[in-house]
């Protein structure tokens, strides 16, 4: 009877034979770089750029290649050599980050791609960016005039419900050395704005503007809020103006709208009519609107800015749970002109999920 003992040595030996090959290739396919991570500690966002010499071996028999060396970022930047680093040489791969503009910590990595691996050796550079102290021009980018600039001329609130206020502030500075009025006269307005400033701006000061939209509980607006209004610095108009952006929509229950609720669906976002002849009226039916809910769908609103354009959607129209129509996108080119033309339809719902959305709609006017 066989020893089973020296049986299974011989299997052992065997195996260890066909595995001992592939443990040599995979230590011989590999680069040994003295590190993989490096850290810069903190830097100045204004100091310029700062680098690291990542320093590696060939531990492999053969001459080896960097191929390429990719970043995720344009602020990180590898610079290597495609001369082949002999068995045993050493070899860099140089990272520098560039701070301008990116205060805070930071974690870069780059992709070192060689003739050695089919796989990417991952290096990495950390870091924390100091911030520099920005300039009046930055921090207030908006010239209004006679030395007062403004933080922005725009703000967009997206979404409102019933009963929320929501507001938001505009950094102003005079930087003349005499007080200034401001007026803010409305050449569009909501009636659902309010506005907190003040009717002098100090020499040498700063402060805010705070724009404050609020829809009542019992209102029944829908859809897009919008306020312009043109801006008056001691007597004399700026030439930006100030604007503000809302969309008014159900105020949802958060803790029961998984529950029962409705669910709008579009069948497509994008409408292509293409050439069309000036003078000529286009039709689309193929868009679907549908409740795949289960509780009722109520279009809130139906919004376009052209008057070209023409929806068969109105406010007030329901589709039960489970059930879906088509919309009819008409558009007339008679008064457009010449060249690429488009728009957009936004439909508010009572979809706690999604209560906008929005279908693109293009042509080309020909003549």
């Amino acid at each position: 009877m066989p020893d089973m003992g020296n049986i299974l040595y011989i299997i052992i030996a065997f195996c260890g034979s066909l595995l001992l090959p592939a443990m040599t290739f995979a230590q011989q396919s590999e680069l040994r770089f003295d590190e993989e991570k490096w850290y810069f500690g903190d830097i100045k966002e204004d100091g310029g750029n700062v680098e690291h010499s990542f320093t590696f071996t060939n531990t492999t028999s053969k001459p080896v290649v960097i191929l390429d060396v990719t970043s995720g970022c344009g602020c990180t930047t590898p610079k290597y050599s495609r001369k082949p680093v002999m068995p045993g040489e050493k070899g860099e791969v140089v990272v520098s980050f560039d701070p301008m503009n990116r205060p805070g910590r930071f974690s870069k990595g780059v992709a070192v791609q060689t003739s050695a691996s089919s796989s990417a050796f991952n290096l990495i550079v950390e870091g924390n960016v100091l911030p520099r102290v920005k300039s009046t021009e930055e921090l207030y980018p908006f010239d209004m005039g006679q030395g007062v600039r403004f933080s922005s001329n725009f703000h967009a609130f997206t979404y409102i419900g019933r009963g929320e206020k929501v507001s938001e502030k505009i950094g102003w500075i005079n930087t003349s050395d005499k007080d200034l009025s401001l007026q803010l006269i409305g050449k569009e307005q909501s009636g659902l704005l309010r506005i907190d400033a003040p009717k002098v701006l100090k020499a040498g000061n700063c402060g805010d503007i705070v724009l404050e939209y609020a829809v009542p509980a019992t209102s029944d607006r829908y859809g897009s809020l919008s306020d312009v209004m043109s801006v008056i610095v001691g007597g004399k108009e700026a030439r930006p103006l100030l604007s503000c952006h809302a969309i008014a929509i159900d105020k949802f229950d958060r803790e029961t709208e998984d529950i029962e609720r409705p669910i709008a669906e579009l069948s497509k976002n994008f409408i292509k009519f293409g050439d069309v002849k000036q003078g000529k009226t286009v039709e689309d039916a193929t868009i679907e609107l549908s409740n795949d809910g289960n509780s009722e769908l109520i279009i809130r609103a139906v919004e376009w800015q052209n008057r070209s354009l023409n929806c068969s959607l109105k406010a007030g129209d329901t589709i039960a749970a489970g059930r879906k129509i088509s919309l009819k996108i008409t558009f007339d080119s008679s008064e457009c002109d010449f060249g690429v033309w488009v728009d957009r339809v936004r439909i508010i719902t009572n979809d706690p999920m999604r209560p906008m959305q929005t279908v693109r709609v293009t042509a080309i006017v020909t003549n």
